[in-house]
């Protein structure tokens, strides 16, 4: 009986066998997963955070839950809602050490900094379909990540651009329909929209815009927040060979993540954790 409604639109058994997961539980996150919670989706939910008062205007979360964490404060509140789908909460920060806790159907990005969203990235990068959303004031923007999220963010991003800033919260709301929708549809095989979704609610704009994925093939060395960067080489790795080259940290098909903390795809997709620009550069002319 739950579900009656949604079934004559939507298949949810298949979406009922399926598991998202989700980081960053702020505005973006608590809705997206309320959303999916209410579909029969299972979730990983992931974030370091605490409840805060200043949190309450603009997410799901309720005074009593002010202090908590809020993987456990939202857990407990959507089992409320929909106690027969599975919850899996991470009380910790996304890194390249527990990175692994992506490992699911879908991945919804809903972060508010880039090096998260890189390391996403670099994870996920033609393995794991995911989704990248932002939100800022009265703007939402949401985007289905067909190839890396450097065809989007492909020159150096300033510190400010990872600071917190305002948000309506029907901007929130707005954002996560808009995610939750297409995760729908890419969970059940279904078309989804592969322009970037942008709009301005307070202005009443919606936009579709087409991203080109980057043609030109030199290198660059993208710094991130802090003392982050991100390298496209543009060609495949062998991992076997770099892995006993290096000490290797963890190691997948299609992902190792070597000391001192660098997350290498085979595509050529890399992550530099916490160090400068030269000890980048002279990291590639070693490889």
């Amino acid at each position: 009986m739950q579900y009656q409604r949604v079934r004559k639109i939507i298949n949810i058994e298949e979406l009922r066998k399926k598991t998202v997961t989700i980081v960053g539980l702020g505005s973006l996150g608590s809705f997206t997963a309320l959303l999916l919670a209410k579909n029969g989706i299972n979730l990983n939910l992931i974030d370091f955070d605490k409840v805060s008062i200043e949190n309450l205007s603009s997410q799901i979360y309720s005074r009593k839950d002010v202090g908590k964490y809020k993987t456990r404060a939202l857990a407990k509140y959507l089992k409320k809602i929909n106690n027969d789908i599975r919850i899996n909460i991470q009380n910790e920060r996304l890194n390249s050490i527990n990175i692994k806790i992506l490992d699911s159907e879908l991945v919804i990005d809903c972060t508010d900094n880039l090096e998260t969203r890189f390391l996403i990235d670099s994870y996920c990068y033609k393995k794991i379909p995911w989704i990248h959303t932002a939100a800022l004031k009265t703007i939402g923007l949401v985007y289905v990540i067909n190839n890396s999220l450097s065809d989007l963010y492909h020159k150096n991003i300033s510190l400010d651009s990872c600071d917190e800033h305002g948000i309506l919260n029907t901007t929130s709301f707005m954002t996560a329909s808009i995610a939750a929708t297409q995760a729908i549809k890419i969970l059940l095989n279904q078309p989804y929209e592969k322009d970037l979704i942008r709009f301005d609610i307070w202005n009443n704009t919606f936009d579709k815009i087409k991203i080109k994925l980057l043609k030109r093939k030199e290198i660059q060395i993208i710094k991130l927040c802090m003392n982050n960067y991100s390298v496209n080489l543009h060609k495949k790795l062998n991992l076997d060979i770099i892995s006993k080259k290096y000490k290797t940290i963890l190691k997948k098909d299609n992902l190792i993540i070597i000391k001192p903390r660098i997350i290498i795809n085979k595509n050529g997709y890399i992550i530099f954790e916490d160090t400068s620009k030269e000890e980048v550069e002279k990291w590639l002319k070693s490889l």
